[in-house]
């Protein structure tokens, strides 16, 4: 259980720094239209990955187990 919580705490934030490599790469690379769909998809990664990163931090208090 341990280590399927770290893992997913690792994952989330893979997930977070993916999302602002995305938007940061993009913003500045196309200028244009398609700096908005970018950063939209950026954007989604980082919610989804502070999502998993929430659920994975409630699942540690909730089982009492340290995180490392």
């Amino acid at each position: 259980m341990r280590s399927t919580i770290l893992t997913r705490i690792v994952n989330s934030t893979i997930w977070i720094v993916s999302g602002i490599v995305v938007i940061i790469v993009r913003a500045s690379v196309t200028q244009g239209g398609s700096v908005l769909v970018w950063t939209t998809i950026g954007g989604g990664m980082i919610v989804y990955g502070a999502g998993r990163l929430v659920w994975a931090l409630v699942k540690i208090s909730s089982t009492g187990a340290s995180p490392v």
